[in-house]
């Protein structure tokens, strides 16, 4: 009987996630920036990329990461990933955390499309009311002057696309490898158009 009001508990919560997670991008508050702070996003936000997603993660998951994408003027093409690391070299009295940096350097077409895909998301950001919920994973995306943010997206909607393709973007630079992140062009020039289709008309 225990064991049967656990497994129930249990699909409950898992209900609850699913039905919670979000399908929009929201724009980031002042609610949001005095929430998370300085320390935690602003040690991230970078004011250079031309456009970034920032991943945090619940700290019992993972630690927070960001995939960063320059190819403004003087850039080349370049996307970079920063992630904060077990420092397993560490004595007793250093860090047992550090930043890591690796990045991929790229034509600036390339560069450019993914730097696209997040602007367009961004812009289709709209205030929603579907935050609360269990610990998930909370994404930032923009630059230095426009922010919007989402909680968990939800299976299947385009900001779950969204987040799995510049996920897989941020593999394809800690693996080195330009021609795995060219191959994810596809994926982001078409989500780039249902984007694009999501403005409103008036």
């Amino acid at each position: 009987m225990k064991r049967r009001i656990i497994t129930l508990v249990t699909v409950l919560m898992a209900a609850a996630i699913g039905t919670q997670a979000q399908s929009r991008l929201e724009p980031m508050t002042q609610i949001d920036q005095e929430l998370w702070g300085e320390k935690e996003f602003g040690t991230w936000l970078s004011k250079k990329a031309s456009q970034q997603m920032l991943k945090f993660p619940t700290p019992m998951e993972d630690f927070p990461s960001a995939l960063y994408v320059y190819c403004g003027k003087g850039e080349s093409g370049r996307l970079q990933v920063k992630r904060c690391v077990v420092n397993k070299e560490a004595g007793p009295d250093e860090p047992k955390l550090k930043l890591d940096s690796i990045e991929v350097k790229t034509d600036k077409a390339t560069a450019l499309k993914f730097s696209d895909l997040i602007e367009h998301a961004v812009k289709t950001c709209m205030f929603i009311d579907e935050r609360l919920g269990f610990d998930g994973t909370t994404y930032f995306f923009g630059n230095s002057i426009r922010v919007a943010t989402i909680w968990s997206p939800e299976s299947g909607s385009n900001c779950k696309r969204l987040t799995d393709v510049l996920e897989k973007a941020m593999t394809a630079v800690k693996n080195q490898n330009e021609d795995e992140l060219k191959a994810l062009l596809p994926e982001v020039e078409s989500l780039t158009r249902v984007f694009k289709k999501l403005y409103p008309n008036d």
